[in-house]
């Protein structure tokens, strides 16, 4: 008998009102179990529940065969997000991976419903985390419908999944010089052309950020090589075991880590 995951708290819609009269057009998401506002939204936009995330992670469950790992919330119930451990083994370089397909959903409109995988490198833990654009549904009228399609569309997350390990194969090919990791940090630190060249003195916690991320940088290149997947795995251990978050994910799926992951991430992919 599968297990089957009940939500604790879900979504209550309320209208919004003005000197005692309704707002048109308008209305508010509230968490059901605390009364948190989590969103102030036109009447267009359809939230998806709780009890229906948890209906999808729980068939996708049936569907791949993947047992569900945990699940988790951000920014006070805004984001919700599930992780199933992939069972196939997957590799880089002959380094193993544990990776998960993460599906996730916003109550505040910052996403739609989604899909991605979440994925930690065993020899390090470092961890990275990337939602699949074709694997995204905005929270319109049809929304339902479309997140009963993403059911089917187990063989594009595979795909998307392959995809993704086939492009960190492909950044442990491209060979990178001190100019190359410089201007990383650089980007990720939002370094001003004053301050590139010297004519700006860097504050003391840019300049204790670019020194974090440089040691995790050199630290994982002297093990992975001096190309772009250890530099790419250098801003993962600086976002896994460094930089501190206000509010922990699991996989760093979301938040501030998990942008910084996918900037270094695109600018590896520009240099390949």
């Amino acid at each position: 008998m599968p297990v089957i995951f009940q939500p604790s708290w879900d979504v209550v819609e309320k209208p919004i009102y003005s000197n005692n009269q309704v707002v048109n057009g308008y209305k508010a998401i509230f968490r059901s179990d605390n009364n948190h506002l989590l969103n102030v939204c036109k009447d267009s936009y359809t939230p998806t529940s709780n009890e229906r995330f948890m209906e999808v992670v729980q068939r996708m469950n049936d569907i791949t065969g993947f047992p569900i790992k945990c699940f988790d919330e951000f920014d006070g119930g805004k984001k919700v997000l599930a992780f199933l451990q992939c069972t196939e083994p997957i590799q880089v370089g002959g380094h193993s991976f544990e990776d998960y397909l993460m599906i996730g959903n916003s109550h505040d409109s910052s996403t739609g419903f989604f899909m991605g995988n979440s994925n930690m490198m065993i020899r390090c833990k470092n961890r990275f985390s990337k939602v699949f654009r074709q694997l995204k549904v905005h929270h319109t009228k049809n929304h339902d419908t479309k997140i009963n399609q993403l059911l089917r569309y187990f063989e594009t997350f595979m795909e998307e999944r392959t995809k993704l390990f086939h492009q960190f194969e492909r950044l442990g090919n491209v060979q990178i010089d001190e100019s190359i990791k410089s201007a990383l940090t650089e980007r990720l630190t939002r370094m001003t052309q004053e301050e590139k060249l010297g004519k700006t003195e860097l504050s003391t916690r840019k300049t204790n950020v670019i020194n974090a991320m440089n040691y995790s940088i050199e630290r994982e290149c002297a093990d992975l090589g001096d190309n772009l997947f250890g530099l790419l795995n250098g801003i993962t251990h600086y976002t896994t075991h460094i930089k501190k978050p206000k509010e922990a994910v699991f996989g760093n799926a979301v938040g501030s880590l998990a942008r910084m992951n996918e900037d270094a991430f695109r600018f590896c992919l520009e240099m390949a």
